[in-house]
């Protein structure tokens, strides 16, 4: 469950974007840069301030994807593949493509520490998971950000701000990419540039594997919770029973195949008894 902990916040956020009919594939880079920042500021500042201006960073860069989205009208999916890159690229200049170590030992408490029995990352992930249930299915912003998803000019007919709610989402998923990056940081006790590179498929997965339809109109934060955790525990798997980490790109592959499959199989499905009833 600690070995998750990264994909499961990454993935709470992502099935915002989702549930309000969008993508965002900059994430896995943004949580790299992100975790890189913390560090550096770590080194030159008290360690809550590094940790703040961190989240700072992921709240802007999540506010960028969003802006550029709606005021361009530009694709979101095609908005984020670009800033992806660009974060990509500001990893690796302020990294220096090496690993950013000697970090606080309050760094390594949030990765590695323990509340009682209880491991760090878990707490943090059990805390974000409500927070974001509560945002999402008891607040007017959760059920616009819903309408939104389901039928996005619907949803502006009826007075809501579409082009708020989707900058809003993408906020907080950059908030989120925030929180994984401290865990990840926290954990293997370095910032490294290539962190989270990839991720994004593994939260994609997780979401769609949760029940959350990548047509947007619902999102089920607990069903995240359990996808990341079959995803984690088949990662698990294929690395002790020592299967080629090649071959481990391809079982995920085709994981997020079944799943997005699985998902316009039922979406399919229950649209043709709506319309039969």
């Amino acid at each position: 469950v600690r070995q998750i902990c990264t994909s499961a916040v990454m993935g709470i956020g992502f099935t915002c974007v989702i549930a309000s009919g969008n993508l965002d594939l900059s994430v896995g880079t943004m949580l790299g840069m992100i975790g890189v920042v913390m560090a550096l500021f770590s080194k030159t500042m008290a360690f809550p301030m590094a940790l703040l201006l961190g989240l700072a960073v992921g709240a802007f860069c999540g506010f960028l994807n969003g802006f550029i989205g709606v005021k361009f009208r530009m694709p979101l999916f095609i908005v984020t593949l670009a800033t992806g890159q660009i974060y990509k690229g500001a990893c690796y200049l302020l990294s220096n493509t090496s690993p950013v170590t000697g970090l606080p030992a309050e760094f390594k408490f949030l990765g590695q520490g323990y509340l009682g029995p209880i491991p760090v990352p878990i707490v943090i992930t059990a805390v974000v998971a409500v927070v974001i249930y509560i945002l999402l299915n008891k607040t007017v912003f959760g059920r616009r950000a819903i309408a939104t998803g389901g039928n996005r000019e619907a949803a502006r007919i009826s007075g809501i701000n579409v082009d708020k709610i989707t900058i809003l989402i993408y906020v907080l998923m950059g908030v989120c990419t925030g929180i994984a990056a401290a865990i990840m940081t926290g954990r293997a006790a370095s910032a490294q540039h290539l962190a989270g590179q990839g991720m994004e498929m593994d939260a994609i997965a997780a979401v769609v594997i949760g029940g959350t339809p990548l047509s947007g109109g619902s999102g089920k934060v607990v069903g995240t919770l359990f996808g990341c955790l079959i995803v984690g525990v088949i990662a698990n798997v294929l690395n002790l029973a020592g299967v080629d980490s090649n071959w481990q790109l391809v079982v995920k592959g085709l994981l997020i195949l079944f799943a997005v499959g699985l998902d316009v199989i039922t979406t399919t499905y229950f649209n043709a008894k709506l319309k039969k009833a």
